[in-house]
Parts: C-alpha cells; sequence; structure tokens
C-alpha cells in the first residue's frame, strides 16, 4: 500500500483474531523524548530492557511508520511502573508534554483559537490513528464534548490523549479545562472529553514552540 501504511485495523481476520489499531510512529517517538527528558537519557533503554515482552516494533518506530497501539500502550504502563509508580497523573503528563510540543507552523495557526483547535482534532485523528473516529458532537462559545468511537483501548491511554488535547489547547490564547467523561477502558461503549473555556487545574509544564516542516507537525 502507497507510503507503507498498513490496512484498516479492528478488522477480524480469517482466524476471528482481533487485529489491534495503529498509531503514527511520530507518537511513539515522542512518548521516548517524553522519558528521556523527564527520567534522564538512560530510562528508554531501561523501559524496553523490562517490557515483559520484546516489541520490536517500537525500535523500529520513525515519524511516518504505523506502530501497533497495543506495543505502545505497553511500553507506557512498563515506564510508569518502572520510573514513576506513584504519579498518578504520569500518563495525563505525558499526553501534555506531546501536544504542547508544537512542531510545525500550520499547526500553530490552527490552533491560535480553541474552536478552530476543536474542529481540527478530527484531522488529527485521522493523521495519528487508522482506526476508529474522533466526533465534536457539541460546541459552542464556552466549550464542547469530544466523542471517540470504535478504539479499543486502556486507561493508561485514555488517559494520555485527556493530556494531548489538553497540551494542544493550551496553544491557544484563552485558557482551556479538559475533563474526562465516559471511558471504554470503564466499560463504556465510547470516550468522552469535555473541554470548556475555564482555567485549567492541571499545571504542566509549556513547551517552547519549535517549527520546522514536516508530518509529525504535533506529536500528540
Amino acid at each position: 500500500m502507497p507510503g507503507g501504511r498498513p490496512a484498516p485495523k479492528c478488522l477480524l481476520d480469517k482466524e476471528d483474531a482481533l487485529e489491534t489499531p495503529s498509531v503514527r510512529g511520530t507518537f511513539v517517538l515522542n512518548t521516548f523524548d517524553f522519558i528521556r527528558e523527564h527520567h534522564g537519557p538512560a530510562a528508554h533503554a531501561t523501559v524496553l530492557r523490562t517490557l515483559p515482552v520484546p516489541r520490536p516494533s517500537l525500535s523500529e518506530a520513525r515519524e511516518t511508520s504505523w506502530t501497533p497501539l497495543e506495543d505502545l500502550v505497553a511500553y507506557m504502563e512498563t515506564a510508569k511502573a518502572v520510573l514513576a509508580p506513584g504519579d498518578p497523573d504520569f500518563y495525563r503528563k505525558m499526553g501534555f508534554y506531546g501536544g504542547s510540543h508544537m512542531r510545525a507552523l500550520w499547526v500553530g495557526i490552527a490552533v491560535s483559537e480553541p474552536t478552530r483547535a476543536l474542529r481540527f482534532c478530527t484531522i488529527l485523528w485521522r493523521t495519528f490513528f487508522d482506526a476508529g473516529h474522533l466526533e465534536v458532537i457539541e460546541s459552542c462559545p464556552d466549550g464542547a464534548i469530544l466523542r471517540i468511537h470504535d478504539l479499543p483501548s486502556a486507561a493508561a491511554f485514555c488517559q494520555r490523549f485527556l493530556g494531548s488535547v489538553e497540551g494542544l489547547l493550551s496553544l491557544s490564547a484563552v485558557p482551556v479545562r479538559v475533563e474526562d467523561g465516559a471511558c471504554t477502558s470503564r466499560g463504556d461503549p465510547y470516550c468522552e472529553i469535555f473541554v470548556s473555556r475555564e482555567p485549567s487545574r492541571q499545571k504542566h509544564e509549556r513547551a517552547p514552540a519549535a517549527i520546522s516542516p514536516g508530518l509529525s507537525s504535533v506529536a500528540l
């Protein structure tokens, strides 16, 4: 297939085994960046060695490649267990780090105003995920509800994506508050994220914007 992209996932194969969705490689590389920056240069190698099962796709990740979501989640869960077992916000901080690291001018333009940024999230979803879809089911000057459909997930990834949305919207001039609602990891049929124009209770760092060309415009 052109660009080396695999066929859409979440489909039953001939043996009726459920395949996993995939995420863009830049999403994975950004995870590695977070681990190295917050826990030291050697931390990434430590996490890879500690994985219960080898995940070769992680070492093969490139910005435009695709990596099984289950491999990324395994890395995230191992990283928390090894590096930050007592931090309940570890995954959300990881997501905020990715969402707030702007890498291209077109993303900066798109997220300069929260309402425009929320519409842009649907495009970002198709860029970084090969399964499921993101829907803005309510939008008004004071807030919106984002609903994620058809993406089998885990609590770690749900919290990470919540932080990603918060980090992405933190690039706008208007302070926002991001909270979770329904979640597939708790048995709900979909995941929901509530966004409102209020100061966020989260006080994460904001990284300096760096502008450079390329597909990896923002690594959620």
